[in-house]
């Protein structure tokens, strides 16, 4: 970590030199919600490092005015910005304010001699686009304010860099380190936002929306990348970089991501099947028209019944998934759009979907009948689909789910979505085979 250290030292005194009246740190570590930006409010943020066995605490002033311009810049802007106050904070945290992401780089900045506020930001599972269009609003409200502002964005890189990786060892985490470095040094942001979301799930990041939150913030400008160090001693990726805007303007990365968004669903369209289509339209329809579509000719390889299971995601990450085990319509058509409907709009763990529709893409998975196992043996989470149970309580994984790799894992996550303890070996395992459909 000597390296690390160092140029974290030496950024620390660079900012310090500059004579900043706040520092907006960016960390992913803190409340990250599905579908906003948090900002903290409050006069002073505090937090500490005894999850680590460090017995330091820390306490910032925090630069309120400001978050609260940059929470009403992006409700101007339709940016999703929410400001976290004392009753929210109680609402959606069990933690400190300053998160360990937050304090290490406020550890280096306090021992360099900074005294001023600061701002604390996490960007949450939004899509790209609206992490950066956040980050314009950032920059308004600096602006408004006539503030002379540093961004930190902070955050790990690939966390399955070698077996002992919290995430194990992917080809993905190697390659997604070293292409980030190349992007820093080359400034070239849109190679890493067109990097597909499947890749960034192997490789196991949470560096992007600290980074493109920064990088909203200076849209319009050409930013020189400089990666100062890198190391990863503890199977963790971790780059110090500085950035600085050239007085030479620069077309604005928004309009790119867009575009290159556009291009990626259009794809899509044109190669999905007539089971996703169908599981599209009936979410459409529905958003759209608050109607259930209702077909006119039955194709006959919907005239079967079977359970499915619609799968939605928004920009690789999920947005929605409910399903059938065993078929509760009349035909594979009708299980197919009460259950692509139910996803867009009944999964607790999502807010219904309503203007994103442009930028889902589906999945539909179409269950064969269930076998009970007797042994771990029999299993294999890249073919067969899992059920455990205990009495009334049940849960399910569909089989070859990112993130997922080992029979272990698998039946660990089934017991959590049962809500059966991870030690309780009295359970019963069914497996099942899909066809998946995109």
């Amino acid at each position: 970590m000597r390296q690390t250290k160092k140029a974290i030292q030496d950024v620390s005194k660079e900012i310090i030199e500059s004579e900043p009246d706040v520092v907006a740190i960016i960390s992913p570590h803190g409340p990250m919600f599905e579908d906003a930006i948090a900002i903290m409010d409050g006069d002073f943020l505090a937090g500490d490092l005894k999850p680590f066995g460090v017995d330091l605490q820390y306490r910032a002033a925090n630069d309120r005015q400001l978050a609260r311009a940059i929470a009403e810049h992006g409700k101007k802007e339709g940016v999703p910005i929410v400001l976290l106050e004392e009753r929210l904070k109680k609402n959606f945290q069990d933690h400190d304010e300053l998160d360990y992401g937050a304090i290490v780089p406020f550890h280096y900045l306090r021992e360099a001699g900074y005294e001023g506020k600061v701002v604390l930001l996490s960007p949450g599972f939004l899509p790209i686009e609206r992490i950066y269009a956040a980050g314009m609003s950032v920059r308004k409200a600096i602006e408004q304010l006539g503030r002379k502002a540093v961004i930190i964005a902070s955050g790990d890189n690939s966390h399955a860099l070698q077996k002992d990786s919290p995430a194990g060892s992917t080809e993905e985490g190697r390659a997604f380190d070293a292409l980030l470095q190349k992007a820093i040094s080359s400034s070239d942001w849109v190679s890493l936002y067109e990097l597909d979301p499947s890749y960034l799930e192997r490789a196991a990041e949470d560096t992007l929306g600290s980074l493109f939150l920064l990088l909203g913030a200076f849209d319009g400008w050409a930013l020189s990348g400089n990666s100062l160090s890198y190391e990863a001693p503890f199977g963790v990726g971790y780059t110090v970089a500085t950035m600085y805007p050239a007085e030479a303007a620069a077309p604005s990365l928004l309009k790119a991501m867009k575009d290159i968004r556009e291009s990626r669903i259009n794809r899509v369209r044109k190669q999905e099947s007539e089971y996703t289509r169908l599981a599209r339209t009936a979410v459409e329809t529905y958003v759209r028209e608050s109607q259930v579509i209702q077909l006119a000719a039955l194709p006959s390889n919907f005239a079967e019944q079977a359970g499915c299971f619609v799968s939605i995601k928004q920009n690789g990450r999920l947005r929605g998934c409910i399903g059938t085990v065993r078929p509760s319509a009349e035909n594979l058509a009708e299980e197919i759009i009460q259950n692509a409907i139910a996803a867009c709009s009944q999964d607790d763990r999502f807010f219904p979907v309503e203007e994103e529709l442009a930028e889902l893409t589906y999945s539909v998975d179409v269950l064969e009948p269930e076998e009970e196992v007797t042994g771990t043996n029999q299993l294999d989470p890249s073919v067969y689909g899992l059920i455990v149970t205990d009495g009334e309580r049940s849960g399910l994984l569909l089989p070859n789910l990112e993130g997922i790799h080992t029979v272990e894992e698998q039946i660990r996550y089934a017991k959590e979505k049962a809500g059966i303890p991870p030690e309780q070996q009295s359970i019963k395992m069914y497996r099942f085979r899909v066809q998946r459909y995109v």
